[in-house]
């Protein structure tokens, strides 16, 4: 099976370098975030603003679906809070193999009302991971060039990609109420619906039920409906456990971050 990956990988790198030396193919139809080329960046930033909310469709023959979990961590509320705002607009952070992409004007502030933003899974990465030694010698060097970087991102644009808007977002709540953020995908991604992330003092029961004096609790609602057949029967055998993966990812990033850990989760260890 390896080697099976490994000739795919080969094949794949092939393919970029032939496509490469194309002129004209790769940079031109669409935009890339990370490409050294202004334009290329700022053709992304006007796609990515051009996308509207995709609306959830209760008549549509895909059933609208709702995941919920929550995350125990050693920390006080507002302390987690305020790490896992900081993890999650860090650019330069990965959950596995997941990167979040903000305009130009936005990146290193903190999150606002309405902005936009991309999650995408990097290709490059992983096919690196699954090439052997001796193929990451002959084609390592190759994702280096910039065309073929933006023609990688690219493809990740139209076929790994979340794209979402900022639709609920209380980072200096009342005193007693939780932190929220909350997004809603964008046109582009294989899914309509909302990532929720809420935050919030564990009650006195709860804590009694840990053993500890605090603890902060996040709750992540995942409300999803797929856009097509086939991306159901994908999210159905793996495509949601990569999703728990990744809130699992930014839950102990800011756990780290806040100088604390995971004391308990109903994302099954399994899944990490």
């Amino acid at each position: 099976m390896r080697g099976l990956i490994q000739l795919r990988a080969a094949l794949l790198f092939t393919a970029l370098a032939f496509l490469s030396l194309l002129p004209g193919c790769l940079g031109c139809c669409s935009g890339c975030p990370t490409s050294t080329q202004a334009d290329v960046r700022s053709f992304w930033e006007q796609e990515l603003l051009a996308r509207r909310e995709l609306p959830l469709r209760p008549a549509h023959e895909i059933a609208i679906k709702r995941d919920v979990h929550e995350i125990f961590v050693s920390a006080d509320a507002a302390s987690f809070a305020n790490a896992f705002h900081e993890v999650m607009r860090d650019t330069d952070r990965r959950f596995g193999l997941i990167r979040v992409d903000r305009l130009t004007r936005n990146q290193g502030k903190p999150f606002s009302l309405g902005e936009k933003f991309q999650g995408r899974y990097q290709l490059e990465e992983a096919v690196k991971k699954e090439l052997g030694p001796r193929l990451r010698r002959w084609f390592g060097e190759l994702v280096d060039d910039d065309e073929v970087r933006d023609f990688l991102c690219r493809i990740e644009n139209e076929q790994t990609s979340d794209y979402g808007i900022i639709s609920r977002l209380e980072l200096s709540p009342p005193p007693g109420q939780p932190y929220v953020l909350e997004y809603r995908y964008l046109d582009g991604s294989p899914i309509a619906g909302s990532s929720t992330f809420i935050v919030s003092e564990a009650s006195a029961a709860e804590l009694q039920r840990l053993g500890v004096p605090k603890a902060a609790k996040l709750t992540q609602i995942f409300v999803y409906q797929e856009q097509s057949g086939s991306f159901a029967k994908f999210f159905t055998r793996g495509g949601l456990k990569m999703h728990d993966q990744v809130v699992m990812s930014q839950a102990s990033q800011s756990a780290k971050l806040a100088g604390a850990e995971i004391l308990t989760s109903t994302i099954p260890k399994e899944y990490f």
